[in-house]
């Protein structure tokens, strides 16, 4: 009988053989009985309720409850809590009985992410396997340790060789362990190595596949130019459409010849969007010169979705001198969603030597803005309006003449854009530094009403040094604006403070603990029942109908919260605003520009669910524990987002009504069935 063992040991983790251990000798200390959150069970009930009102108190005195789906619960619930204080309480549970609860509690200890955490992980690691008993406990712990360790483990960890295929488990929390630490920016050649292996190997599990693969796929300055011959044969090959779609994009990262082929042939012959759009994305790889028409065409294709891939292309690397070409075909049949963006565009790459030109784009963006009717188009055209800083004046007057929230952030968002123009100090003869002040003057009017959106803007803005706002923006203001918030308190003022803290942080460039969000959604024990709400949810959209599987005893808070809204018709006509080409639709916004919440925040639910596959319904959120009222779909896998996104339903029908779904389409209404 084979044992699969790492044994781990200071800085490293080694290849260990061990002495066979008896399955009777195993099971008299390992508790592999099934856990489930019974919504039904009262003790279950009130440890949700300490999850939501995070009594840490109230959540480890059940860790010694002789249920284990109880201590589960418990476990979990502190992985979406996030408090560092419980680190070592929270380690002991590592080592409980229950594979479920110590497998719970290293999930949950990597959600966390402290560097504390490292050596406890180490030393649960379970050594002497036979069975694969600890195979979830060992395959959680390595996916921790990428969250919370340092360097030297990412290598260790890359360099184990002692899992065969068949140890799904195991290699599934070696490559998440890998593709995690990638997350944080740290990278080691071995790890490279073994997602090359896992991803081209046709040997391994699907799931350990694709996560070696969205690691290729998603590595910043991976240099894969050795690998084009096995990525373009792997590629082509590929039977799998998630694996085949990171596949693409690694693909594009050899910079050969032959990936360019293979690359060229996707856009111009696959069927599945999606594919075609991930291609059109591998395509930033290459020189401009050489993808040129491939791009060009795309713009004309008949998926908007397709012509966004194209367009993101054109904003990053677009070029003066077939500035012309772009504005000829915004000129076209094409759809708004197309025509407004590459009208900026072409905008954008005009030099003020042909001041005309772009005078008359810009005439033809506020002729199309003061024409529509549709509030998402009217948005697009400010966005657009900002690619030429000579529009600086014209947007903070439309925004001063409109009483619309979104107008108002499209201008705000505008300004700060029109920053990043090249020809900006052209544009105004110098520094242009009267211009910021302005711009920042209008966005403190907003932040001053305590605007979701002006919020969210000065804070990122302040942060990006490029646009050099710190010596304009004055913290003395900033506080002044936090205080008179606080003397004047709406159920918002919580998350305003709460972003304004954040922002002070990154003028002043400290890290102060962040104003407590009070505003979130009370629930009692009872509400836990969850009496009344079926089991699918149907989205009626004016593209046609999205099923999905309500997750009602992995996300119950977040599941109760949906079900309440819609049966309030809240989302009845809320667009989506915000697509992504293979990446996912978000729609729920009351503003309809994504800044938008209810007048409360609900809490994060984190447990171990991934994203994994396309049609995962999440919440949308600027952080732990802020989520309201907005949620997306995903087009595919998106790996990335895991642990950081609560999950609370799934599609089950309807996964080509969210592949045609585009900016500005609506939620007609939502229905409730068995």
């Amino acid at each position: 009988m084979r044992i699969i063992s790492i044994f781990l040991l200071g800085l490293f983790i080694i290849n260990q053989s061990c002495i066979p251990v008896k399955k009777d000798q195993i099971a008299a200390e390992i508790d592999t009985q099934s856990v489930e959150i019974r919504l039904q069970d009262s003790t279950i009930r009130n440890v949700l309720q300490a999850q939501n009102d995070q009594d840490l108190q109230a959540l480890i005195s059940y860790f010694g409850a002789t249920d284990p789906s109880v201590r589960y619960a418990a476990t979990a619930a502190l992985g979406s809590v996030r408090d560092s204080s419980i680190i070592d309480t929270l380690s002991y549970m590592l080592h409980d009985a229950n594979v479920s609860v110590s497998a719970a509690a290293a999930y949950s200890l990597g959600l966390i992410g402290s560097p504390r955490s490292q050596s406890a992980l180490i030393g649960a690691f379970r050594q002497y396997d036979t069975a694969g008993i600890n195979s979830s406990i060992n395959s959680a712990i390595l996916e921790a340790i990428g969250r919370t360790g340092t360097a030297d483990f990412l290598h260790a960890m890359a360099t184990v060789e002692t899992y065969e295929p068949t140890d799904t488990l195991l290699l599934l929390g070696q490559i998440r362990g890998i593709y995690r630490y990638m997350l944080r920016g740290i990278v080691d050649p071995a790890g490279t190595t073994i997602a090359l292996k896992y991803a081209t190997g046709e040997i391994y599990p699907q799931e350990v596949r694709l996560m070696a693969a969205h690691y290729l796929s998603r590595a910043k300055n991976l240099d894969l130019s050795g690998q084009a011959d096995l990525l373009n044969e792997s590629t082509a090959k590929e039977n799998n459409p998630d694996v085949k779609l990171a596949l693409i994009l690694a693909l594009g990262k050899t910079k050969s010849s032959t990936a360019l082929t293979t690359l060229t042939n996707v856009i111009s012959q696959d069927q599945d969007t999606r594919m075609v759009s991930n291609a059109l994305r591998s395509l930033s790889n290459f020189d401009y010169q050489q993808v040129k028409t491939i791009i060009l065409t795309a713009i004309r294709h008949s998926s908007i979705s397709v012509a966004t891939a194209a367009l993101n292309y054109l904003n990053d690397f677009g070029r003066e001198a077939d500035a012309n070409e772009y504005r000829n075909i915004a000129r076209e049949n094409i759809p708004w969603q197309v025509k407004v963006p590459l009208l900026a565009i072409a905008n954008k790459n005009y030099s003020y030597a042909y001041a005309i030109t772009k005078g008359n784009i810009n005439g033809e963006l506020k002729s199309i803005f003061g024409r529509s009717d549709n509030i998402q188009e009217k948005i697009a055209c400010l966005k657009a309006l900002g690619s030429d800083p000579k529009n600086i004046n014209y947007l903070l007057e439309a925004g001063r003449q409109s009483d619309i929230p979104a107008i108002h952030a499209a201008v705000m968002e505008s300004g700060i854009e029109s920053l990043k123009s090249k020809y900006f100090n052209n544009a105004f003869g110098g520094s242009g530094e009267s211009v910021k002040k302005n711009i920042i003057a209008y966005i403190m009017d907003k932040l001053a009403t305590g605007d979701d959106a002006a919020l969210e803007i000065i804070e990122s803005s302040v942060k990006d040094q490029s646009l050099g706002l710190k010596s304009i923006v004055d913290p003395a203001a900033i506080e002044q604006i936090k205080t008179t918030l606080a003397n004047n308190p709406t159920p918002t003022t919580p998350y305003a403070q709460y972003m304004l803290d954040k922002t002070l942080n990154a003028l002043k460039g400290t890290s102060t603990p962040l104003s407590h969000m009070t505003n979130y959604k009370k629930l009692t024990a009872a509400d836990f029942t969850l009496d009344g709400v079926t089991a699918v949810a149907e989205i009626v959209t004016d593209k046609g109908s999205i099923k999905i599987k309500l997750l009602k005893e992995i996300a119950p808070a977040t599941v109760l919260n949906f079900v309440r809204l819609s049966k309030s018709e809240f989302y009845n006509g809320k667009y989506f605003h915000r697509v992504v080409p293979n990446f996912v639709i978000q729609g729920g916004c009351p503003r309809g520009d994504g800044y938008g919440s209810m007048d409360y925040s609900i809490r994060s639910e984190t447990p171990q669910i991934y994203y994994n596959k396309a049609g995962m319904v999440g919440m949308a959120s600027s952080g732990n524990h802020t989520e309201s009222c907005q949620f997306f779909i995903t087009h595919s896998p998106t790996p990335h987002l895991d642990g950081n996104y609560t999950i609370f339903a799934q599609v089950i029908e309807g996964i080509d009504v969210v592949n045609s779904i585009q900016i500005g389409d609506k939620i007609l209404r939502i229905n409730f069935t068995e």
